[in-house]
């Protein structure tokens, strides 16, 4: 079934007369428009791509087929006023998550017209990927990894967090990317222990691990890799570390596959990392969704809902942080398969030493 077709079930099943997709990326998963901005309304088996004059020659040149692009002028509640009441629009979805305040508040407004808040409809469409979705993910990823590869020989003592984050994101436009998926993470020695220590002035110094949390956008989606490197000799701590974290993210893999409940695979993970004495330095779940977002369904921690099933993507990024000393995390994207996993990352899990 196509993702129109979809999209309008999910109408009918609802008991909406219309849905309004406020979300960029879902916006672009059904109608295939790349702009960020617009809105989709979907109604009696009809989808609007709603634009305004600076997308409109954009919209009308990557609408998917059957999508019908209008261009409105000025503010654009009234014009989708006048647009519900041409169609007898009583009952209309919004995505409540992604809309924001003003606009909700003009729809409330609207005396003939009943919100319907609605929660992941959309995503949930987007949450298996489809062929041409996973090729262009392992595309993605060929990239990304080579950006990574090439970046490696440019770490050295003394150049800055932000330098190595710099190159990397140069790597990834040169090598077929978009930009950044998200803001890159180089956390080298203590600031390592901060799990989300994005690039900073400090240093690099000999003997210190290197966080390095990256991704990139290739046609609309995102990867998302991390590796912990060291420039220099590695202490024996850090070793037993590194080597926890391995075989934990290892486990993480193995225990991947269609049918398997998401907060399974986090406990098995998590229930080593405890074994090893480690458990309250892991503080953060385990994983999530990639695709046209760098985080999205299904997440991967103590409290998901989710089963696996074939043909999501997602990240299994186990780690510890040893605080005013060093962090470790190992993270890989894979695609869940019937008997296991096809892993998007292509980069060792051994220790690499500059």
């Amino acid at each position: 079934m196509d993702r129109l077709k979809r999209f309008f079930k999910i109408i009918t099943n609802n008991n909406m007369d219309a849905l309004l997709v406020t979300g960029i990326p879902n916006i672009r998963y059904i109608s295939n428009f790349t702009g960020e901005e617009g809105f989709l309304l979907g109604l009696n088996g009809e989808a609007y791509l709603i634009v305004d004059s600076r997308f409109t020659d954009q919209a009308k040149s990557e609408a998917a087929k059957n999508i019908n692009v209008i261009e409105y002028k000025g503010k654009f509640p009234p014009f989708l006023q006048q647009m519900l009441a041409s169609k007898k629009v009583h009952w209309l979805g919004i995505e409540k998550v992604r809309i924001n305040y003003s606009l909700y508040s003009s729809l409330e407004s609207i005396p003939f017209l009943k919100i319907v808040p609605t929660n992941d409809l959309v995503e949930e469409m987007r949450i298996i990927k489809d062929k041409e979705e996973i090729e262009t993910m392992k595309k993605a990823f060929k990239a990304s990894t080579k950006s990574f590869n090439d970046t490696l020989p440019f770490i050295k003592e003394g150049i800055s967090e932000k330098d190595i984050a710099a190159e990397l994101e140069y790597r990834f436009r040169k090598n077929g990317g978009e930009k950044s998926s998200f803001d890159t993470i180089v956390a080298s020695g203590k600031r390592g222990a901060f799990p989300h220590g994005v690039a900073s002035d400090k240093k690099i110094k000999a003997n210190e691990p290197i966080v390095i949390d990256f991704g990139l956008f290739y046609h609309g989606y995102a990867t998302d890799t991390t590796r912990t490197i060291i420039l220099g000799k590695p202490k024996n701590k850090f070793k037993k570390i590194y080597g926890i974290v391995k075989d934990a993210q290892a486990l993480g893999r193995e225990s991947v596959k269609s049918g398997v409940k998401a907060s399974n695979v986090d406990k098995i993970v998590r229930d080593f990392i405890k074994e090893k004495g480690f458990g309250n330095y892991f503080t953060h779940g385990l994983g999530h969704g990639v695709g046209l977002e760098i985080h999205e369904n299904p997440f991967v921690n103590e409290g998901s809902t989710f089963t696996l099933e074939e043909n999501m993507v997602i990240t299994i990024e186990p780690g510890i942080y040893l605080q005013g000393k060093f962090g470790t995390r190992i993270e890989d994207t894979t695609l869940v398969e019937k008997e296991g996993c096809f892993n998007l990352t292509d980069i060792t899990h051994d220790l690499i030493i500059l």
